[in-house]
């Protein structure tokens, strides 16, 4: 069943809002899939994307950036998600999310430019409103918001063995 977000974006320079973003609509009650949160080390990337994208996911949000708009593995993505859309017959399936300022329009991959992207550009929070619209309008499946999920989830993926170290040292003067 249908039920993820899968969020498409360049590693490691679009990292950043990538985390941002999936922690967010995670705490909202959204279902999300993105390699840097789920895929296992060692595991065969190729395929679990593309079962991710083929299987679960009810919508394919691909952050354009400068770094993602010509990747090979951004391109192959969207390929999957262009075949899906077509199968499930939605129009709204794939949806951009413009993150960088500096891209032209004349440089966004021909996939995404036609399409009417939301604008993380000038603030991710107002970006972060107009998706959260855009969702609820095409009834996104959603569960009861718990933001204590996404912080659990920051805590165990981000922060774990990274505490403060206690050990005596030594200062010289």
């Amino acid at each position: 069943m249908r039920k993820s977000l899968f969020i498409c974006h360049a590693n490691p320079d679009d990292n950043d809002f990538t985390k941002w973003l999936a922690l967010k609509l995670i705490g909202l009650g959204y279902e999300v899939w993105c390699d840097i949160l789920f895929l296992d080390k060692g595991a065969d990337f190729w395929s679990r994307i593309e079962k991710e994208i083929r299987e679960n996911s009810y919508k394919f949000l691909v952050v354009s950036s400068s770094y993602s708009n010509q990747r090979e593995g951004i391109l192959k993505e969207l390929a999957v998600a262009a075949k899906v859309k077509k199968q499930i017959d939605d129009d709204n399936f794939i949806i951009p999310l413009a993150i960088e300022e500096k891209l032209s329009y004349d440089y966004i991959n021909i996939d995404i430019v036609r399409l009417n992207a939301i604008d993380f550009k000038t603030s991710w929070a107002i970006g972060l409103q107009d998706l959260i619209e855009a969702l609820e309008k095409q009834k996104t499946p959603k569960n009861n918001p718990d933001p204590n999920k996404s912080n659990l989830l920051y805590q165990q993926i981000f922060l774990h063995n990274k505490g403060a170290i206690e050990k005596e040292e030594i200062y010289d003067s």
